[in-house]
């Protein structure tokens, strides 16, 4: 447009005075052709550029007009969440092979959530330190993948059940955590007191499920109900399956409720569980049930959990009924500094005699940017097992891990956004 109007005025004076002063030098006799030859381009140009004008006029109010493309209507947002260990044991005795002191990758979880409307989104995460492993089950049966090694950790898709942006009810399908206790995925691996949840989230069931803090494939109802939190779904198992194949049409049913009064700030109540017979040629009933409390008030943070379950591999043959419970408290002297013990009690046999594994945890936490950035050290003394294999079909719970006595001290150095 702004051409055009300086095609049909040259410095403030128009084509057609331009015009007139150029025939005024013209030679008498010449003039009268000449002005009608002038008139008639200045006609002609006249109309083209007034046709010119027009025209962009008419693509400017279409483009103005046209439906914006097709993007996200909310940013895609990235987090992450990096963690470097150093462990080292004092002492360590026991049936159990001794472990090496070492510097371990603990988590590089990257995650991408991607809102297309209010109503539907995506994420994914997934974590490189993964290292890919194989579980080896007695003949006949054959190898297979162990799930939690794989990289990919989380696909889920999410639909907003609520008209407002930020919902109160969602029903999520994919890959995720399974809603088993508070430190079990409440609790996220970035605000944790203790560099490692409990045992009984840190533990496997005989069949390489759990009792939370392990993912797997489903589908669930979640959403807040004023301040109670609901969180019930139908997966394919209890972790043990994760983004493999089901092996039959049984289901586990997993859910939980959380209470958080607006009466008492900082303060959770809740029960969760779950039950399913989920197929297979090892693997029949298992149940599982928790209850937990939490709270936070001024410089104080106490936390508590109990959970039994109970496993009957199929045909017969060991039972595997687990107890246990753990008591955390917490202190922070500064804004940084925060000072964290933990009681920690694990049965994996509650039937017989002989396979509770005891741990006594001190830690101290330096948060540098609160948990964007903290630098956290644990002493762990565990009474162990003394039992290496302590219940038949149990190579996938990682008992053997706990056998021994030890006293060791961790490191740990983290970094989220």
């Amino acid at each position: 447009m702004n051409r055009l109007k300086t095609v049909k005025s040259v410095g403030g004076v128009s084509v057609a005075a331009l015009a007139a002063v150029l025939v005024s030098t013209l030679p008498a006799n010449a003039q009268q052709s000449e002005i009608a030859a002038l008139r008639q381009q200045i006609a002609d140009l006249t109309e083209r550029l007034n046709k010119m004008e027009a025209d962009s006029k008419k693509v400017s109010d279409t483009a103005a007009k046209a439906s914006p493309a097709v993007t996200a209507r909310q940013p895609v947002t990235v987090s992450g969440l990096f963690q470097v260990q150093g462990n080292s044991l004092f002492s360590q005795s026991g049936p159990s092979a001794a472990v090496a002191d070492t510097f371990r990758l603990r988590r590089a979880e990257l995650r991408v959530t991607g809102k297309i409307t209010n109503r539907i989104s995506g994420t994914v995460m997934i974590d490189p330190t993964k290292n890919l492993a194989l579980v080896t089950p007695a003949a006949p049966a054959v190898p297979s993948v162990n799930q939690s090694t794989n990289v990919l950790q989380e696909l889920m898709l999410t639909y907003n059940l609520s008209q407002k942006e930020n919902g109160a009810n969602f029903i999520d399908v994919g890959q995720y955590k399974i809603p088993i206790g508070y430190e079990g995925d409440l609790l996220s691996s970035s605000a944790l007191p203790l560099i490692n949840r409990a045992l009984m989230f840190q533990l496997r069931d005989p069949f390489g499920g759990g009792y939370g803090d392990i993912r797997e494939t489903g589908a669930r109802l979640r959403g807040n109900a004023g301040a109670a939190h609901y969180d019930f779904g139908v997966y394919n198992g209890f972790g043990e399956r994760q983004n493999a194949l089901a092996q039959s049409d049984a289901k586990a049913i997993i859910g939980r409720l959380a209470y958080r009064p607006a009466s008492v700030p900082g303060l959770a109540l809740g029960i969760s569980g779950g039950t399913g017979n989920t197929g297979g040629a090892v693997r029949n009933d298992r149940t599982v049930i928790n209850a937990f409390g939490a709270y936070t008030w001024d410089k104080w943070l106490a936390q508590a959990e109990y959970l039994q379950g109970d496993s009957q591999p199929l045909g017969g043959g060991a039972t595997r009924d687990v107890s246990s419970y753990y008591g955390t408290l917490g202190y922070s002297f500064t804004p940084k500094l925060q000072a964290v013990a933990r009681y920690d009690y694990f049965d994996a046999n509650r039937n017989a005699a002989g396979f509770a594994v005891k741990d006594i945890s001190l830690g101290l936490n330096y948060y540098i940017k609160g948990n964007n950035a903290k630098i956290q050290a644990n002493i762990v003394h565990r009474d162990g097992t003394g039992v290496a294999a302590p219940a038949a079909g149990a190579s996938g719970s990682g008992l053997g891990n706990i056998a021994n006595d030890s006293t060791a001290l961790i490191i740990q150095g983290q970094v989220a956004f």
